[in-house]
């Protein structure tokens, strides 16, 4: 049994025929301090997934496959994110260089595979809000070309730790139920592998050179 993926929504981030966070939000959005806002706006801004995403946008496809290849998709946790990786590795796969103007015009045919309706065609919210995502993470790219290799081992031990954290509390909820033991041995290999790979690309990312093609 194959441990799923764990998603998380991104803060923000409205669902199609929901306005709960319209209504839920405002006294918190009078509340906060400016701040709390810049603060929280400088941590996102210099996280390793959205400096990477904007790496990548500079960088040659040649070397956008070198990192993807080394960085699955699942690495990147914000579904944005991820979408934005996808439609990169989609580009850098055809030897396009992965701009943002390809990267939005690509979006428009390619939904995101993480997608609630991966089937479906990206609405126009959707397309939006890629839209002012890849320019701010193409904004906020600090020193791309030196840098990428750098934000990409910091993306995997990201995943490393997140990927430990959630199976531990997968193995501990399913020890508490009545779950058969060939059921939870299997879970406990599982969890070896996908832990063991993800130690080996982070390894393998600290390298010097080894994004260079």
């Amino acid at each position: 049994m194959s441990p799923s993926a764990v998603q998380t929504l991104e803060p923000g981030t409205a669902v199609s025929g929901d306005d709960s966070w319209l209504r839920s939000s405002g006294s918190d959005l009078e509340e906060r301090p400016a701040d709390d806002w810049r603060a929280e706006a400088f941590v996102e801004q210099t996280e390793p997934q959205h400096q990477l995403i904007g790496a990548l946008l500079w960088l040659p496809a040649t070397r956008v496959r070198a990192i993807l290849k080394l960085v699955p998709d699942t690495a990147i946790w914000r579904p944005r994110a991820r979408w934005a990786y996808q439609l990169i590795g989609t580009l850098a796969d055809a030897g396009h260089n992965p701009d943002p103007v390809a990267v939005l015009d690509l979006a428009r045919t390619q939904p995101s595979t993480f997608a609630l309706c991966p089937d479906q065609p990206p609405t126009a919210l959707q397309l939006k809000g890629l839209a002012i995502y890849l320019f701010d993470a193409y904004q906020d790219a600090i020193a791309p070309r030196e840098n990428a290799g750098q934000y990409a081992r910091d993306v995997l031990d990201t995943a490393y730790r997140n990927a430990f954290r959630d199976h531990a509390i997968r193995m501990q909820q399913l020890a508490e139920c009545d779950v058969e033991p060939e059921l939870l041995n299997q879970l406990f290999i599982d969890t070896r592998d996908n832990l063991a790979d993800l130690r080996r690309r982070a390894e393998a990312a600290a390298k010097p050179g080894w994004d260079t093609p």
